[in-house]
């Protein structure tokens, strides 16, 4: 892999305050929620476009083709589907139009494949290229984008929360990775929620506090300890009804087999762990529960006693769950206002939207005053922070009152303060809602809202 050309320095104010990035430096970005982080890499690859790469997750929709949204659960062979192999070509990587005439480039093309074969074995991609990128888990996709990234060569690499969505043995990987490219003189800025995913190769740190500098200059990173996932034995089912029976589930993805016959039952009241490598199908089974997936009508999975087919609507069963997702985030409508997206979750059993009661509204009020939302009633979701959307979805499920809450990373984009706000927030209305039933799909331990005692553990798929 070459070493990437450096063309000067970059600059961007806070308020007056300047920062500079200079050649070979490698940054780490810290600061609550809201501070700026995200704001600071759109500024640089802004200025500069072609000199900055810049891996967020909001780019995360379009990683796929046009219609992400719709094809994340390959309901129809119409969709623009894409192989990794694809999307990791020169061409796509430059954003060549296949039309347009151009020199042979041979050297570019040469650099590019020697880039290409590092890339690929560094990321562990090798499994995922024949695979079309709407099959990808979260942390999959993301291991994409950062592969694009590379592959375009910039000077600069802007990575928000790159840690963002990966399992622990992912994350390790990513380390090695990003301390290969610092050997190679690779220029980086790194936005980070936790301490102690701070690459060991960070030369310089900046804080940031409301689009304000708090410090800046060199930094040595602490030793990371890693965070573990340890459970003792799962205690006994609770002696209340069955809210989810999910029996011999196995799934078929272009030859790769998913959870292997699962047989699986949770209880009115229990709190379930759901943890597994990227791409063992934690989100995957989420959609099957809720029935965003398709496929779901053709598995042995019943809801409240029921699965969905004639006589009962799949809305029959949807108004008695309520999620929270990276996809929620992903495809939230930056223009609907905060109030507007925390009551949009209101469904009758028909699938047609509710108003909300005057308990829901005071629920409501209650819930972003706690997460200090309140004062952002009004603002586009468009204008928030990743976190604060985050938020405000959460806020959104808790209102409709469900039977069955489903949390797909519910701390990702969450700094600590925020973080354990959330988690002490959601021990609380657990206690007052003993027959709730709850699945939350972790990666690291500190993710865990308290007194989730049981866990189920999905493994990697199998290959036919």
């Amino acid at each position: 892999m070459s070493e990437p050309e450096a063309t000067g320095a970059w600059q961007v104010d806070f308020a007056g305050k300047p920062w500079r990035l200079r050649p070979g430096e490698r940054w780490v970005v810290t600061g609550p929620m809201a501070s700026g982080k995200t704001w600071l890499g759109a500024q640089l690859q802004r200025q500069a476009p072609d000199e900055v790469a810049f891996v967020t997750v909001g780019a995360q929709a379009g990683s796929a083709g046009t219609d992400w949204a719709g094809a994340r659960y390959h309901a129809s062979i119409e969709y623009d589907f894409r192989t990794v192999a694809e999307a990791l070509t020169y061409e796509r990587v430059n954003g060549i139009c296949p039309f347009e005439v151009r020199p042979p480039e041979l050297a570019e093309r040469a650099v590019f494949a020697k880039r290409l074969a590092w890339v690929t074995e560094a990321l562990c991609l090798e499994p995922l290229l024949d695979r079309w990128t709407v099959q990808l888990s979260n942390g999959e996709q993301r291991r994409v984008m950062l592969a694009q990234a590379i592959l375009k060569g910039t000077p600069v690499l802007v990575l928000d929360d790159p840690f963002a969505g990966l399992d622990p043995a992912m994350r390790e990987t990513l380390h090695r990775v990003l301390a290969t490219l610092a050997e190679q003189g690779q220029t980086m800025v790194l936005m980070v929620r936790n301490e102690d995913e701070i690459p060991a190769c960070v030369t310089h740190r900046l804080r940031l506090k409301a689009c304000h500098i708090v410090s800046q200059g060199p930094y040595t990173p602490p030793k990371a300890t890693a965070s573990k996932l340890t459970f003792p034995p799962n205690p006994p089912a609770l002696n209340t009804p069955v809210v989810l029976s999910v029996r011999e589930l196995s799934l078929d993805l272009g030859g790769r087999t998913l959870f292997g016959g699962l047989t699986w039952e949770a209880h009115a009241g229990e709190r379930w762990v759901i943890i597994g490598p990227n791409g063992s199908g934690k989100t995957t089974l989420l959609s099957l529960i809720t029935g965003d997936n398709p496929i779901a009508y053709a598995c042995d999975i019943e809801r409240f006693g029921k699965k969905p087919g004639p006589g009962v609507p799949l809305w029959q069963l949807r108004s008695r769950m309520a999620t929270v997702s990276p996809e929620d985030q992903v495809f939230a409508d930056p223009t609907q206002t905060v109030g507007a997206a925390v009551f949009s979750g209101l469904f009758d059993k028909e699938g047609r939207r509710k108003r909300p009661s005057a308990h829901q509204r005071e629920r409501a009020q209650t819930l972003l005053t706690t997460l200090g939302l309140h004062e952002r009633l009004h603002d586009p979701l468009g204008t928030l922070s990743a976190g604060l959307v985050r938020l405000t979805l959460l806020v959104r499920a808790l209102v409709a009152e469900p039977e069955l809450l489903l949390l797909d990373e519910l701390c990702m984009n969450l700094e600590e303060p925020e973080r354990k706000k959330v988690l002490r927030l959601v021990d609380r209305l657990l206690a007052e809602l003993p027959s709730l039933t709850v699945l939350c799909i972790v990666h690291r331990a500190d993710h865990i809202p308290p007194h989730f005692n049981r866990v189920l553990a999905l493994h990697p798929a199998t290959a036919k």
